[in-house]
């Protein structure tokens, strides 16, 4: 073996060997020293990293259960979890932990009783460390005197340290104990930047201190009672506020705000009568209603508001209900309406050059919505009762669409009515129709007297029909009503379109010869694949009933004349 050889064989000498070895294979003591230094400062990594690290990570944790489990890892995190800048005190948290380690959680007493122990002792630690709360949370249900002094005490420590996030919500009190009242020191934290409050009294020297929310940019209140010298002393006092939720507060019957240059959402839930909202904000963009009770739209005054854009009204089942009123004139720069209506509200007429979107949920005949809106883009109409989700428009639709999306059962006479909605001079070019109903079909179509409305794309999606013969009842209503130059046809059950694609694909190809001249008009076939994500084009019916393309994954089909 050579010199090289042999240099290259020390330098590669396996750590395992004996120790005599490994000492023989350095070239002095002072490297075994360095090695045995850097073995020592290995043996425990978690306590190496910083406390900014550690609280990242504890972070993530959603029990005090888990962070007590975390916090065995290292010696140094035991006493970190009591200095961690996110602080959630919450009893249904609490609860899950507990009936996760075996303990009696069927009894409120024992749940409670160690729940506020858990608060008390995290809170006296957390006094010890140097250091402010970014978020704090607290949820739990009063069961006792004693626990008011802990949640006044735990309070007092984190609210002295300062905290931005704050929030204190779902404090119920069992009867016979009063509504829990938050302390004054609330209003003197000027580094909070978001409030929630539910469930409490505001602070009583609340009209008397000087409030500092300085830096307050969310405030959130919830069944807290609050009348209309409240309401202005804290919206005065938050010269930086840019959003502001009411929910199911009682104890006035005006909101006003004035003067918020930074204010730009503004959400109302409300269970009794509200006469009059009167906002001066430049810079809103969004207002929300919620009329719990169906009282009706109160008086509205937003003048200044000439940046709001969207606006959300949901109106629950009442007798008093009726519906919006002056909306045109109410809200004179809306682009975005969202709509929620009892079937038994009054005629809704909408009149407004601005509106570009609406989203109408309601059980309400079609044919009864009087639309002026020559600007509309997209209206997008759901007869099922759930809240409407956040407006989705794609950014690329160049032509006015109608969106449908049914789950109640349906028949002829409701393409009739869609029909008559359609002739309302909107200007749509595009409809969307969704289907998670069933059909109730009729023999006649020919009830539909009006002609079929010219239509640029009609696109069909069913999920719940799953025999033929409805569905093409379905096709066959939805071309009574219209007339269009292309037709997409998609289904979420394999049986209707896939497996028995040919026979769906032959009667939609037929209606669609039947509304033009035949010897004229040919259809050229479309296959989108989910699978591949390709296209396969076909310039007649004979061309792909040749190939008959067929995808386990689904596919979409579409018409287009040419």
């Amino acid at each position: 073996m050579n010199q090289s050889s042999c240099s290259n064989s020390k330098q590669s000498v396996p750590f395992h060997l004996n120790r005599t070895k490994r000492k023989n294979h350095f070239a002095n003591a002072s490297e075994i020293r360095d090695v045995k230094e850097n073995m020592n400062d290995t043996t425990d990594w978690i306590s190496q990293l910083p406390e900014y690290i550690v609280h990242h990570i504890l972070s993530f944790l959603d029990s005090p259960l888990d962070l007590l489990r975390m916090s065995v890892l290292s010696k140094n995190w035991f006493a970190l979890t009591a200095s961690s800048p996110k602080l959630d005190f919450d009893i249904v948290k609490f609860t899950k932990a507990l009936q996760i380690s075996g303990k009696p959680v069927h009894r409120d007493k024992y749940v409670s009783d160690n729940f506020f122990k858990y608060v008390d002792y995290t809170t006296s630690r957390f006094s010890k460390q140097n250091v402010s709360v970014h978020r704090f949370n607290l949820a739990t249900i009063l069961r006792e005197h004693t626990q008011f002094a802990i949640i006044d005490r735990c309070l007092g420590v984190i609210l002295k340290k300062g905290v931005h996030e704050f929030e204190i919500r779902n404090i119920l009190s069992a009867y016979p104990l009063p509504m829990y009242r938050l302390p004054n020191i609330v209003l003197s934290v000027s580094s909070l930047t978001s409030l929630k409050i539910g469930n409490c009294e505001l602070p009583s020297s609340l009209m008397v201190d000087d409030v500092r929310f300085k830096s307050l940019e969310r405030l959130f209140l919830e069944k807290v009672p609050i009348n209309e010298e409240m309401i202005k002393c804290l919206t005065t006092s938050c010269p930086l506020l840019k959003y502001f939720t009411v929910k199911d507060c009682y104890g006035f019957k005006r909101f006003s705000v004035y003067g918020h240059q930074y204010l730009q959402k503004v959400w109302i839930y409300y269970n009794h009568t509200v006469e009059r909202i009167d906002i001066e904000a430049p810079n809103l963009c969004h207002l929300l209603l919620m009329d719990w009770e169906g009282e009706g739209t109160p008086s509205i005054n937003l003048a200044s508001c000439k940046k709001l854009k969207t606006l959300s009204y949901y109106e629950f089942p009442s007798p008093k209900s009726t519906g919006l009123a002056n909306f045109s004139s109410n809200f004179p720069f809306i682009e975005n309406l969202f709509l929620k209506l009892p079937r038994n509200c009054n005629n809704v007429k909408l009149s407004s050059p601005t509106l570009r979107r609406i989203v109408l949920h309601s059980q309400r005949d079609l044919e009864k919505f009087d639309l002026n809106a020559p600007n509309l883009h997209l209206f997008v109409y759901k007869d099922h009762p759930h809240m409407p989700p956040p407006l989705v428009t794609d950014s690329a639709q160049s032509k006015a669409q109608i969106e449908c999306h049914i789950t109640d059962d349906i028949d002829i006479l409701w393409f009739h009515k869609l029909r008559r909605f359609l002739d309302k001079k909107n200007g749509f070019q595009v409809l969307k129709f969704h289907i998670t109903a069933n059909f109730m079909s009729v023999e006649d179509l020919k009830v539909i007297q009006l002609p079929a409305y010219e239509l640029e794309h009609v696109e069909l999606e069913v999920e719940t029909i799953d025999r033929i013969p409805v569905y093409l009842d379905v096709v066959d209503a939805l071309l009574c009503c219209c007339r269009p130059r292309s037709v997409t046809l998609r289904s979420k059950l394999p049986f209707i379109i896939f497996n028995k694609q040919s026979r769906v694909v032959k009667f939609t190809y037929g209606k669609l010869l039947q509304q033009e001249d035949q010897g004229q008009t040919n259809i050229q076939i479309v296959v989108s694949s989910c699978s591949s994500k390709t296209k396969r084009h076909f310039s007649n019916l004979n061309s792909y009933l040749t190939a008959l393309p067929f995808d386990r994954k689904g596919q979409e089909i579409t018409f287009i004349k040419e």
